[in-house]
């Protein structure tokens, strides 16, 4: 179960957009990251739009902040521009690639040690789930914690965030949005996003691992688990759940929290 911290003094400097920006054009110029993009740049047709989007980056910020984040595993990039039947796994021929379950594909470049996961920005479940239209503004909206709104548009090397510097600063793991594509998938997320941060819970998710779940969408959720992430660590991120669901309310959940800091 992850540990939350707090940080009473922080350098702003650290925190500014500009700040974040820099650090975020250093990444791309990572040969793993580099390589991987130029790859994309040069075969994506012209007016197709790459976004960089939430947990890299997100992990950039908490190191810049603390010092230490959780390891970097994997990049989210969404494509945006392009037609309804563009098919990335075309674009990636003779690549090392497999599907994932959201209508994306997780590409192993030859060239880094992380992997990429790409979708067309259309094609992003929640968007298509509420018929909003592909835009980097609706994207930022449909994200669904506020520590993963932040967004690099490659092409133009400009950073787009909605309160996600603030919330890292806060340690905070709260909703940017209530737009669920569904409860099970929303609480897979909630548990593995704190286990790996050890970030507080707000209010707002507090409540909604506490109450919101069924006896039947909480079995969906460890079977989930075990697929994804194996029984191990399945028992660790329910037992968190448990932890959390054990305070009767969020004054002593939170009481708690800050008590142990």
């Amino acid at each position: 179960m992850g540990k939350s911290s707090t940080v009473t003094t922080l350098n702003k400097d650290l925190t500014s957009l500009e700040t974040v920006e820099t650090t975020v054009r250093q990444f791309i110029q990572l040969p793993g990251i580099l390589s991987a993009v130029d790859f994309l740049r040069e075969r994506l047709p012209h007016q197709a739009e790459i976004f960089i989007v939430g947990g890299a980056i997100r992990n950039l910020i908490i190191t810049q902040l603390f010092g230490h984040a959780p390891p970097t595993e994997d990049v989210d990039i969404f494509i945006g521009g392009l037609r309804n039947d563009f098919s990335l796994r075309y674009l990636l021929e003779g690549e090392d690639v497999e599907s994932t379950e959201l209508d994306g594909i997780r590409w192993h470049p030859a060239t880094s040690d992380l992997a990429f996961d790409l979708c067309l920005l259309q094609k992003f479940v929640t968007l298509q789930k509420y018929r909003l239209a592909p835009t980097r503004l609706n994207l930022l909206a449909c994200i669904d914690f506020t520590i993963n709104t932040i967004l690099f548009e490659v092409n133009t090397g400009a950073l787009f965030e909605n309160n996600c510097i603030a919330a890292i600063e806060k340690r905070c793991l709260d909703f940017n949005t209530h737009r669920y594509y569904t409860k099970q998938l929303t609480a897979y997320r909630v548990l593995l996003i704190r286990h790996k941060t050890g970030f507080m819970l707000s209010e707002g998710v507090f409540a909604f691992l506490k109450h919101q779940l069924s006896v039947t969408e909480l079995s969906d959720l460890t079977a989930l688990f075990k697929n994804k992430v194996g029984k191990s660590k399945t028992r660790a991120l329910m037992a968190d759940y448990d932890y959390v669901c054990a305070y009767p309310n969020y004054p002593a959940y939170a009481a708690a929290i800050k008590g142990r800091n």
